[in-house]
């Protein structure tokens, strides 16, 4: 990996990389630390599943540590790692509703919305009763997968349009047009169950 590769990361982000390619364990310990709960609140709010996260979360640093040395630079490690995140969580959602189970709504509990799942929210959304954040989460779910994405990495994850358009590799004018289409259902989805 070259020194030109990484000229778009900071020096410390850079140096880590290099240790962790040249097989330094501390060094990868030190990207999971910094970026495990990220991804874990990501992997977590297109799933909606505990363990489902947890292992989305570790297979996606494996695959990642596997695939560093290969890593250009192009885009910051956050996004990188965001990205492979995303792409293994939609994948194991397409997994999951295969099965009619599923797809059909049965397979839901009050265990699968427990009061200790960990919650990553801003503190504005703190203020929003747990029930009501089951109902935005049921109609966010309900969204189209292209909508649902942007959706949960503007508002939940709080990424700018730039690092969204990097994740799913689209223009940042598809990301704002989807963005527009989803938060214009969801007023609608809201106005409907006396959300607003």
């Amino acid at each position: 990996m070259s020194n030109r590769r990484l000229s778009l990361l900071d020096s410390e982000e850079s140096e880590r990389i290099a240790r962790v390619v040249e097989g330094d364990l501390r060094a990868f310990n030190e990207l999971v630390d910094q970026y495990y709960r990220m991804a874990y609140s990501l992997a977590y709010k297109v799933l909606n599943n505990e363990d489902d996260a947890r292992e989305i979360t570790q297979d996606a640093f494996v695959r990642m540590h596997s695939a560093l040395d290969g890593f250009r630079g192009d885009a910051s490690l956050k996004t990188w790692i965001m990205r492979i995140v995303m792409r293994l969580s939609l994948n194991r959602r397409r997994d999951r509703s295969r099965s009619s189970w599923r797809r059909l709504g049965l397979h839901c509990n009050e265990e699968s919305v427990q009061e200790t799942a960990p919650c990553f929210q801003t503190p504005e959304a703190e203020y929003i009763s747990r029930e009501t954040r089951m109902q935005v989460q049921q109609l966010v779910d309900r969204l189209p997968d292209s909508l649902r994405q942007v959706v949960i990495l503007s508002s939940f994850e709080d990424l700018s349009y730039e690092e969204i358009a990097q994740i799913l590799n689209l223009p940042i004018g598809t990301v704002s047009s989807r963005l527009h289409a989803a938060r214009k259902k969801l007023l609608q989805q809201f106005r409907e169950h006396d959300i607003l």
